[in-house]
């Protein structure tokens, strides 16, 4: 019976090592037909093997064996399946054994029977948690295996022939059951713990497949090696760490590893880990660059690195957990540079970054502060991380309070911070922002920037607006006195000659004395009106041999001032520019109200042009708008912007005193008659250029000088006025001012072009198109109309690619002409342009000769 005993315990054994392989397989445990054939093919093999170590009952002449344990769980756990298969094997293992048929038939009912408990116990409680059993079908199972084997004992014992005692017969039952009993506990055991250990299995599984991916996530990698050893264990993370993507993860040779170390690292780390390894070091943190095989690159590698004995075999275990760090470091250099980058343009701008907090009762702490600390406060950087008070040494408490609660309310309140102080003689800005981090305490952001600079010159532009009112006050009083004058010399020429034509009629002494005395006081008069008129012409001046050049380059760096920074500015100045003898202030106080009014008519953006040249002015004019300017060698000043225009009906107006199309308090209306007076009262005169939505150029001509200051004379170098002989030659003239266009017409004729004009670039044209028979053409840059004078040059060349073209503008070039696509070669005429410069460009462009000045 011990014997029987053992052999089944062993059995049950080895079930649970194949239940354990059913639970612990996935592709097994989701099929459920699959696992329910599984589990009864394994509890029907169970049963045969429990029955080779059967033992029988002579008294009964029944075997006795575990047998019900596995076929009531086939039934329960196995399902129909199961329970189908556990029995057919258990048949086919009755149906060899040679036994009576009764003992035959008994035996098939009760394995039957058993199959049957579990189904029915699995109607009763069905295993939801498969393959866990709930005690109450365990107590169902066990209550089910008791009914059904009592009975046939019972019957075989009582109805039996040459039977056994009741007493023997009841001991046998009790005996038999007990023993199923125990089988259906110990079976139910054996599939609890191949549950359990299934579970841990797949727990197990789950965590290293979860390190396996934290591991590859991270892109980290774990190496293995006994202290001594050649060998050395390596996952797939350090292999694909260390760039030997050919191998696989396992055992390899420890020098294939150094292999791929850096020359410069090798030595190093070998000696550290030697070092460490000796002194059993616990932890050690090393980094290293390697050179991965797989692709040549050389990577920063951190390795955390650590040993332990094992406790049984007492070996140093040295393990390694290795990490890719390039990235890492690049993300440095980079961040450093950066930084370098910073810090290079927080020390060149002109301003210095600061960081700090503040309290109520002011610096508590400074974070940041650029390079120039030193030279606003006379203090290094970290002397003022060191010392918050620094800074502000010499303030009062109070005056550090008030800048404290400057600093918190605009923290409070989300607003700007800008302030102006004195320090160390310097005037000095802060601009920047406040955000509150605390009770009582803010962090501030900003800019720190001198400001010495700036004080200084808005003192000396309020110097220079004082001296220009001074100067309009005059140049009005100038204009009014004039005007009185003039009208007052009128009345004075009406007397005298009346008296005059009294003094021819009348030969009475006394009369005639009377009449002598009312010419002299009318002489008198005059002299008086010429006096006024002197002084409405012209202030008190000082003027010098000037180069204008030099004027302009020397008064940028207040007309960066006077402009915003949405104002580009740019200068074209004429080298080898000739002499003028100007008032130098006058001529700032003239370039500053041109300046001014550029600004205006931009409103803040635009471009602002500055241009010098050397002109010859004769007595043959080509534009209709040119003042009274005797010939001569004169110098041309102007200044243009690309703002709106002067509305056509002001322009007549601009000169006049105190018109201005400004809002009341915005312009005095005085400013261009100062520049005009100035400029008249110097011998030159003043000439505008405007086109509404395009801009506006101001020409200011001066007589040019020679190397000693005096006037230059123009007599004998006077451009010869021969005429020019063009043969008939056909002429396209598009000009859109007709009193310019009728000067230009009347000079070209008399020439001996035949001239057709156009008042547009459209009907220019139109004309062309009509009848293309012109040798060359002139036209004006900016007019009316879609085709401007470089769309029309477009449009002609697409006709006639080889058209001669003469272009003619009243502003300055650098302002007017900018990427519109012009032929190199193309000549362009400054407005207003001389008769013999034009004959010449003319037969420039025709390949003839000109007279020359």
């Amino acid at each position: 019976m011990i014997v029987s005993t053992l052999q089944s315990l062993t059995a049950l054994t080895l079930a649970g090592g194949f239940f354990y392989l059913i639970f612990a397989t996935p592709g097994v445990r989701r099929r459920v037909y699959r696992r329910q054939a599984l589990f009864g093919l394994v509890a029907g093999v169970l049963v045969i093997f429990l029955g080779f170590s059967a033992f029988s009952i002579e008294a009964l002449a029944i075997s006795i064996s575990a047998k019900p344990g596995p076929l009531v769980f086939a039934g329960y756990l196995g399902g129909p399946v199961g329970g189908l298969i556990a029995a057919c094997l258990s048949a086919l293992y009755l149906l060899s054994l040679d036994v009576p048929m009764p003992s035959l038939l008994a035996g098939l009912f009760a394995h039957v029977g058993f199959v049957a408990v579990g189904l029915g116990v699995r109607k009763l409680v069905a295993p939801r948690d498969w393959p866990r059993v709930p005690m109450r079908a365990v107590w169902l199972l066990l209550a089910g295996f008791v009914v059904l084997q009592a009975l046939p004992v019972l019957a075989l014992g009582l109805f039996g022939s040459n039977g056994p005692s009741l007493e023997t017969i009841l001991f046998n039952v009790a005996f038999v059951c007990g023993l199923g009993i125990l089988s259906i506990l110990v079976t139910w055991q054996v599939v609890a713990l191949a549950h359990r250990f299934a579970i841990q299995a797949d727990e197990k599984a789950r965590l290293t497949s979860r390190l396996e991916l934290v591991l590859k996530s991270a892109g980290v990698g774990v190496t293995s090696r006994i202290a001594g050893s050649d060998d050395i264990f390596v996952d797939a993370g350090a292999l694909e760490i260390y760039g030997l993507t050919d191998r696989a993860p396992g055992l390899m040779s420890v020098n294939d590893l150094w292999a791929t170390f850096h020359p410069d690292d090798l030595d190093r780390v070998r000696t550290d880990l030697e070092n460490q390894t000796a002194a059993e070091t616990q932890h050690l943190l090393l980094e290293f660059r390697i050179i991965r095989p797989s692709d040549g690159e050389t990577r920063h590698i951190l390795l955390n690195w650590g040993c332990a004995r094992d406790p049984q075999s007492g070996k140093l275990e040295l393990t390694s957990v290795l990490s890719d760090v390039t990235d890492l470091r690049q993300m440095a250099a980079s961040r450093a540079e950066a930084l370098g980058r910073l810090e290079a343009a927080a020390d060149n701008v002109p301003g210095m970054i600061y960081q700090g907090i503040w309290s109520s009762n002011g610096a508590e702490k400074h974070l940041y502060l650029g390079g120039k600390s030193r030279e606003y406060w006379g203090v290094e950087p970290q002397q003022a991380y060191d010392d918050a008070a620094i800074l502000t040494t010499g303030k009062t408490p109070e005056e550090l309070a008030m800048g404290g609660r400057v600093f918190m309310d605009a923290a409070h309140r989300g607003t700007a911070i800008h302030r102006r102080s004195q320090v160390r003689g310097r005037w000095i800005d802060f601009h920047g922002s406040a955000a509150p981090i605390g009770d009582d305490l803010c962090r501030v952001d900003g800019v720190v920037v001198d400001a010495t600079g700036e004080v200084a010159a808005l003192d000396e532009a309020q110097r220079q607006t004082e001296l220009a009112n001074r100067a309009q006050r005059m140049e009005s009083i100038g204009q009014l006195t004039g005007g009185i004058a003039h009208d007052f010399n009128n009345l004075l020429a009406v007397i005298m000659g009346n008296l005059e034509l009294l003094k021819d009629d009348i030969h009475g002494p006394d009369q005639r004395r009377m009449i002598e005395a009312g010419l002299e006081a009318t002489r008198r008069g005059a002299d008086l009106t010429r006096s006024m008129l002197a002084f409405a012409r012209r202030a008190r001046l000082d003027p010098e041999p000037l180069d204008l050049n030099e004027v302009i380059r020397h008064a940028r760096n207040w007309m960066y001032r006077a402009l915003p920074e949405t104002v580009d500015m740019e200068t074209s100045l004429l080298a080898g520019l000739w002499q003028v003898r100007l008032d130098a202030a006058s001529l700032e106080s003239a370039i500053l109200n041109l300046l001014l009014n550029a600004r205006d008519a931009m409103a803040g953006h635009g471009k602002l042009t500055i241009e010098t040249a050397n002109l010859r002015i004769d007595d043959a004019y080509v534009d209709s708008r040119d003042q009274e300017l005797l010939p001569g060698r004169y110098v041309m000043l102007a200044i243009s912007d690309t703002g709106t225009g002067i509305p056509e009906h002001s322009l007549h107006k601009i000169f006049e005193p105190f018109y201005t199309t400004k809002g009341p308090g915005q312009g005095s209306g005085i400013g261009l008659s100062m520049v005009q007076g100035f400029v008249k009262q110097s011998g030159g005169t003043v000439q505008v250029y405007t086109e509404p939505g395009q801009g506006t150029t101001f020409k200011l001509y001066f007589p040019a000088t020679n190397a000693d200051g005096s006037m230059v004379s123009l007599n004998s170098r006077r451009a010869a006025s021969a005429r020019f002989d063009a043969g008939g030659l056909r002429l396209l003239l598009a000009e859109d001012e007709t009193a310019v266009r009728k000067v230009l017409v009347a000079t070209l004729r008399a020439a001996g072009f035949d001239v057709t004009a156009a008042a547009s670039g459209d009907e220019a044209m139109a004309v062309y198109a009509a009848n293309p028979v012109f040798d060359v053409v002139i036209t004006d840059i900016v007019m009316p109309g879609t085709l401007q004078g470089t769309g029309l040059a477009r449009a002609l060349r697409a006709l006639n690619p080889d058209l001669p073209m003469i272009f003619m503008s009243g502003y300055a070039s650098e302002a007017t002409v900018h990427g519109n696509g012009l032929r190199p070669e193309d000549i362009r005429l400054m407005k207003p342009v001389p008769k013999g410069d034009l004959l010449r460009a003319v037969a420039q462009v025709l390949g003839r000769t000109a007279p020359a000045p």
